[in-house]
């Protein structure tokens, strides 16, 4: 395993994931540790820094050296930065806010380029956050199915916008938006590393462009399936105070929804600032290529 020297690295499993130590990301970075974060990125895809006592302004500056920091279309965000909002569960809500893996925010002409999530309140264990790894995904299917795939584009919605936060007792809406949608291709090649990764979710991804959703229903379904085998991914175990940072475009996560006991008595606060990224780049088969 490569070994850096600003930042103390521990991978979460063999696919994907790391909590990173060591390092304070309230202070200005260093050439030298921003570029080891930025390796550690894209070699893990997640990662939660342990440790992090950060104020608003600081999670928005951190965030934003990876790109500009964009609204969520349908939650109000914090009074002096909007563009940062709140995911809060009060004691007893059992619904969950992201019941499907998903990428955020599919349904975008340019869906994020990534997102951290800043841990305000946490019950005492549980209420992980699983992701999965959408290169290992694609790389994990058949010659046949990857050459399929390449030549799809999906439609990607992003159905009743009222669920994001009506459902929840200190969630507000934030404007009367409708719902949105964006067709992408359901293979994107990631433009910093130029690795292939399934671009899919049964979230938001809804049918194959030119089929009907009962023709795409069994393939989005095995695709889903398939993408969130235990052995593709990692679960990042909250503590107050930590930071995970993911990259969107190559990954998948939800929110296990273990709220009973215990688990549900306590109030979770969980912040997010979400990078803008960029229209999704396709995946060219061996045939189109030929052609």
């Amino acid at each position: 395993m490569k070994t850096y020297k600003h930042i103390t690295v521990k991978p979460i499993t063999g696919a994907m994931g790391a909590e990173v130590f060591d390092i304070d990301l309230s202070r200005d970075l260093d050439p030298a540790a921003w570029s080891e974060i930025e390796d550690a990125f894209h070699r893990f895809l997640v990662l939660i820094f342990r440790d992090q006592d950060l104020t608003d302004q600081q999670q928005y500056d951190f965030s934003a050296r990876f790109g500009p920091i964009i609204p969520h279309p349908y939650v109000k965000g914090l009074p002096d930065i909007p563009e940062i909002f709140q995911i809060i569960r009060e004691p007893g809500e059992s619904y969950s806010w992201d019941s499907y893996y998903h990428s955020d925010l599919m349904f975008l002409e340019r869906p994020p380029l990534g997102a951290t999530l800043y841990a305000k309140e946490v019950p005492p264990y549980g209420a992980d956050t699983a992701f999965t790894n959408m290169y290992l995904a694609y790389e994990t299917l058949s010659d046949a199915m990857k050459d399929l795939l390449e030549g799809l584009d999906a439609e990607n919605e992003s159905g009743d916008p009222r669920k994001y936060s009506n459902r929840f007792q200190s969630m507000e809406e934030l404007a009367k938006n409708d719902a949105m949608s964006a067709t992408h291709p359901v293979v994107r090649v990631h433009p910093v590393t130029g690795r292939k990764a399934l671009f899919s979710s049964l979230a938001f991804t809804k049918r194959f462009k030119g089929m009907t959703d009962k023709e795409s229903a069994p393939l989005l379904e095995f695709l889903y399936d398939h993408s969130i085998q235990a052995h593709l991914g990692c679960r990042l175990a909250w503590q107050k105070h930590s930071l995970a940072l993911w990259d969107n475009r190559v990954c998948l996560h939800h929110a296990v929804s273990d709220y009973f006991g215990e688990v549900a008595k306590h109030r979770r606060v969980m912040q997010r600032a979400t990078i803008e990224g960029e229209a999704p780049l396709a995946a060219r088969s061996s045939a189109q290529k030929a052609a």
